[in-house]
């Protein structure tokens, strides 16, 4: 008779499938469902500086280590920029950028959730890594720099990388920064500005 599947082997399935039906049908009407959570008030407080943000990400990856999605869902959601946050940060450009970081979020924050928990299950992910970012430095990617050249006020922004112990890669997450007592992520806005960058340099020739 063939042995029964552990109960973490079987979320890890339902995970898959849940997964796999998103993927078919689309993220968009499971992500606005989804973005806000009943149980986001009851998350603890993360102090400012690495170590807050490390404190954060160590309780994803214990989340997805229990396989618990809705927590990873409820920690990634409490990450989203409000419409205010983008003005502060972008002043009038936020206008243009807020339905592509809608859009970025609502993914990170409902597909992403599944498929992180499935990644550390598979990688043997255990290591959160707090990344400084320095866009002047040599080592700068562009989207770093496209970041930096937008903001209408100064912020000390972090990186953070998920991943086993022993490996130097893993799964990284850009763009974090504090405000108002809480980390806020602008998620792949990078990408979105460095691309205008260079679309805006190219019609300058």
């Amino acid at each position: 008779m063939p042995s029964r599947p552990s109960s973490r082997a079987a979320r890890l399935g339902a995970l898959a499938a849940a997964l796999g039906m998103l993927l078919v049908l689309g993220v968009l009407f499971y992500a606005k469902l989804r973005l806000s959570s009943p149980h986001a008030a009851a998350l603890p407080h993360y102090p400012d500086g690495p170590d807050g943000l490390k404190a954060l990400f160590t309780d994803v990856l214990k989340a997805a280590d229990d396989t618990d999605r809705d927590r990873v869902h409820d920690l990634m959601a409490s990450t989203f920029m409000s419409d205010d946050d983008l003005r502060a940060l972008f002043g009038p450009r936020a206008a243009e950028l807020a339905p592509r970081y809608h859009s970025m979020m609502e993914t990170m924050v409902n597909r992403g959730s599944i498929e992180l928990v499935v990644q550390v299950y598979e990688r043997k992910l255990d290591t959160v890594e707090i990344i400084p970012i320095d866009p002047t430095a040599a080592s700068a990617r562009d989207t770093d720099k496209a970041i930096a050249r937008a903001l209408v006020t100064p912020l000390k922004i972090y990186d953070v990388r998920l991943r086993r112990a022993a490996d130097h890669k893993g799964l990284r997450y850009d763009f974090f920064f504090y405000r108002n007592g809480h980390w806020l992520t602008g998620n792949q806005l990078g990408h979105v500005l460095a691309v205008g960058a260079e679309a805006s340099d190219a019609g300058a020739r």
